[in-house]
């Protein structure tokens, strides 16, 4: 059978840094290892989500699973490309074992939903089922364990730092599981007052993603972690378009849009 390249489109200069389609970026210029951490930063609405199961898409299998921990009653982003990516909906972790993982093999990823819909318990029932969801990844790895590597999807950040007091087991993870190579993607609109892991994880991202919007303080904040590329991301980031996302490669130095589409 003949194989066939995908056709990019041509990537082009804007403000004097590369311009590259979502699908380049994603199958020519995104190198990620196992536990490496990436902040997706920007105000709600830009993409963040998307961009984010974009990224999964080519790094994600059944011996390097994504664990996506929702914290909200809808999520039609999550729903679609969770079902796309044909990961495993569950709402409590761990997960009833299947006789279909068993026979075919657990899938490449994981979308965990706890039950929504009393306004009373919500919110203790989501940070339990994720709190869990964290300690076994976490006590997996240090053990050793076979398939332990995976990726940490931690979708409304400042929610389950603040809100569900899970501020502590994601720094945890954060300064400590990423030589056991388990990745924590997090998701943050501000810089500050979102609890410490938006703090430790500027700090600690290997890879950072950025969208426009929020005020000078937040652009500062950008500017500072990204170190010898500050001034580049502060001139560019307030020119992108919506669904624009600048990308730094904090190893390598490496800068470059990510196109909307």
């Amino acid at each position: 059978m003949t194989m066939t390249m995908p056709e990019y489109r041509p990537a082009y200069k804007q403000n004097g840094v590369w311009v590259f389609s979502r699908d380049e970026y994603r199958q020519r210029r995104w190198h990620y290892a196992p536990g490496e951490h990436v902040v997706f930063g920007g105000p709600s609405k830009r993409g963040k989500t998307q961009l984010a199961f974009d990224l999964m898409e080519p790094v994600v299998c059944p011996e390097f699973p994504a664990y996506v921990a929702v914290s909200k009653p809808t999520d039609p982003v999550t729903l679609q490309r969770g079902k796309e990516l044909e990961f495993e909906f569950v709402q409590e972790w761990p997960p009833v074992r299947k006789w279909k993982h068993v026979l075919n093999g657990p899938p490449p990823g994981w979308v965990i939903w706890p039950q929504f819909g009393d306004i009373n318990t919500d919110f203790e029932n989501a940070a339990r089922v994720t709190a869990n969801l964290m300690a076994d990844r976490y006590t997996a790895s240090a053990r050793h364990e076979k398939n332990s590597a995976g990726i940490l999807v931690m979708d409304d950040t400042m929610v389950k730092a603040k809100i569900m007091g899970l501020d502590k087991q994601m720094v945890t993870i954060l300064a400590m599981a990423g030589a056991m190579k388990v990745g924590l993607w997090v998701f943050v609109q501000k810089p500050t007052d979102s609890g410490s892991t938006p703090l430790w994880s500027f700090e600690n991202a290997d890879h950072g993603f950025f969208a426009k919007g929020g005020d000078d303080r937040m652009l500062d904040r950008y500017g500072q972690i990204a170190g010898d590329q500050g001034k580049l991301l502060k001139m560019v980031v307030p020119k992108l378009d919506r669904y624009q996302f600048f990308y730094l490669d904090k190893a390598n130095g490496f800068v470059c849009v990510v196109d909307k589409d």
